[in-house]
């Protein structure tokens, strides 16, 4: 149960660290892409749509790891 658990948590905070950084990278950088303006403006311009779309998704995928390991009824300790 503990390795799953670590797993999950470590994806977690991968997946955040670098969504995290995107988004902070594109609010910082605006940009304006073929008269796209705002946040998807800005992620597109700066290239980082993708890697905030792949991170987003492997902190979701923790934390669903993390609920399984700590709530299925099967994990649990007799």
């Amino acid at each position: 149960m503990a390795p799953k658990l670590l797993c999950g948590l470590l994806l977690t905070l991968v997946g955040l660290v670098f969504s995290s950084f995107c988004f902070i990278y594109a609010v910082m950088n605006p940009w304006n892409y073929n008269g796209i303006n705002g946040l998807l403006g800005s992620f597109l311009g700066t290239q980082t749509l993708v890697p905030f779309i792949i991170s987003t998704a492997a902190m979701c995928v923790g934390l669903i790891l993390c609920f399984y390991v700590a709530f299925h009824k099967d994990n649990k300790d007799k």
